[in-house]
């Protein structure tokens, strides 16, 4: 079941998806924020990486070695 109503926007040349501003509020996705794309039971979802998030994913990446920096720094931070 859905929250919302849905929102949509368009795929760039490039792969960009501009979010729209109404969910970037809600969720708190502002510059930097780093997203997850994860897909259930058919369906693509956007999660911001929040610690959070990334304390509820224990285990679920364990074998992928994605080191914990990348998940938990910004891209600006990353170098």
């Amino acid at each position: 079941m859905l929250d919302m109503a849905p929102e949509y926007a368009t795929v760039k040349a490039k792969g960009q998806v501009v979010i729209p501003v109404e969910i970037r509020r809600r969720f708190q996705i502002d510059e930097g924020t780093r997203v997850a794309f994860l897909e259930e039971a058919g369906r693509l979802i956007i999660q911001p990486v929040t610690d959070d998030f990334i304390d509820s994913m224990t285990g679920v990446l364990a074998g992928r070695r994605l080191p914990n920096r990348i998940l938990r720094e910004k891209d600006s931070e990353l170098g």
